[in-house]
């Protein structure tokens, strides 16, 4: 019983995860599955290999496309700002890098999962070492680059962890999400001692009746110490529901936000196969805290940002009348992994009421920065090797846009800083760059 939640759990974390993790996450996952003796059902449900274009496109089509009309339905979002998709940036913007984190000296990192900068601007990293079945480790480093300490380790007993989903930094904690324990571990911030765990499943018990027959996915920390908890139904093609719980998991007063959740398909020529999901191909939701509590929204398909308030309270949206690149499944001529090959892929999508799409996702991530600017993801070429990060100011207007390759994933932007990922060529081991960003009006 305990591993079948534990399946579910994870199910549910890694189809609704954010997806400038994909690359990191995917590596993980698998580890975790190998740890976990879960089935390759699983692995299903977060590797997506029939996505997009052809050849050809690489490099010579336009990346972006402008709508000459507004979709219907994005002309029926209230207190919606529309722009035009070929707006250009108000300044262009140069990253300078200062200080590597991680890159000599040691320990010694490998695979980088995750990075966050804490309120004392020391970078804390997550990393897994491939030398030891992928044990995950949580290092923190000074802003000089300098190692400062370990956060806890890895095991089951107080503080310990095993696989890692993700980090947060939030009202002077650090928050570890555990999925081998099933809990979130607590850490102060001050000299990054453990101070409790909270069960997952406690967060369960004492959900509301709404939410009972529902499985809990992603856990959103936030600046007032309460947290957003995700629920959703076993499978694909379910919605799904974001409650405000406190630090003991009880329940707050909080509008509860309802999303869609991404579909998935299963070929009628091999019914016993697992469903397979196509979020990355039809979209899917994605959600980021700004540092006010506020939440913001996008459905990957749309450039169509939503804004909440920190009760959970719709308060405007902003559209960029662009759309993604063109879909054509058959660019892949080899079979997908786990016996899908492209046409069951297609046949399956075909067979199961939906539409194939004309067009792949336009956005690929979400994020939101210290001084509130929002940074929205472009995909650029039609494997996914590169994005184009749209930054935008409160309002929506568009004051630059950078491009970098999607494995040099961006982890944090803070106090005028920008915290990335880089690989050593030779050796391809990773670290941490801090860039400063510079801004100049065009």
């Amino acid at each position: 019983m305990l591993e079948n939640r534990r399946l579910i759990t994870a199910t549910h974390l890694f189809t609704q995860s954010e997806s400038r993790k994909d690359s990191v996450l995917s590596v993980a996952f698998r580890a975790f599955v190998s740890l976990q003796r879960l089935s390759v059902a699983l692995l299903l449900l977060v590797t997506i290999t029939a996505c997009s274009g052809t050849e050809t496109d690489i490099g010579i089509t336009e990346h972006i496309q402008i709508l000459d009309e507004i979709p219907e339905h994005i002309r029926e979002v209230e207190n919606l700002t529309i722009f035009p998709g070929d707006s250009e940036p108000r300044y262009s913007i140069e990253l300078i890098p200062e200080q590597t984190f991680g890159e000599t000296g040691e320990p010694y990192l490998t695979t980088l999962y995750s990075t966050v900068v804490d309120d004392q601007g020391r970078v804390i990293i997550h990393n897994a070492n491939t030398n030891t079945n992928y044990e995950h480790s949580i290092y923190v480093y000074n802003g000089n680059g300098t190692f400062y300490t370990q956060l806890g380790r890895s095991g089951r007993g107080p503080g310990e962890y095993g696989f890692v989903f993700d980090i947060q930094s939030r009202a002077g904690k650090v928050i570890v999400r555990d999925i081998t324990n099933q809990r979130l571990n607590i850490y102060s911030m001050n000299d990054y001692t453990f101070e409790r765990s909270m069960l997952i499943d406690d967060l369960a018990i004492n959900s509301p009746e709404e939410v009972q027959e529902m499985e809990i996915g992603l856990i959103k920390a936030r600046s007032d110490g309460s947290y957003l908890v995700g629920f959703s139904k076993r499978g694909f093609g379910e919605e799904y529901k974001y409650l405000l719980m406190d630090a003991n998991g009880e329940r707050e007063d909080f509008n509860t936000l309802i999303f869609p959740g991404s579909v998935s398909i299963k070929s009628p020529d091999k019914p016993m196969s697992p469903s397979l999901g196509l979020g990355q191909v039809m979209g899917f939701n994605l959600e980021t805290i700004s540092n006010y509590d506020e939440l913001y929204s996008i459905w990957t398909k749309d450039f169509l940002i939503k804004k909440y308030n920190q009760n959970g309270i719709y308060q405007s949206a902003i559209y960029y009348s662009i759309q993604g690149l063109p879909f054509d499944l058959k660019w892949y001529e080899t079979e997908s992994p786990f016996g899908y090959s492209v046409s069951e892929v297609e046949k399956a999508i075909k067979n199961s009421d939906l539409e194939v799409p004309k067009t792949l996702p336009v956005l690929s991530g979400l994020m939101v920065d210290d001084e509130n600017r929002i940074w929205a993801g472009v995909w650029m070429d039609s494997v996914r090797e590169m994005v184009e990060w749209w930054i935008l100011d409160e309002s929506g207007e568009l004051l630059a846009k950078l491009q970098r390759p999607r494995d040099k994933t961006i982890f944090d932007i803070k106090n005028g800083y920008l915290y990335a990922k880089e690989i050593d060529e030779e050796t391809g081991a990773e670290y941490v760059v801090k860039y400063r960003m510079v801004l100049t009006e065009e």
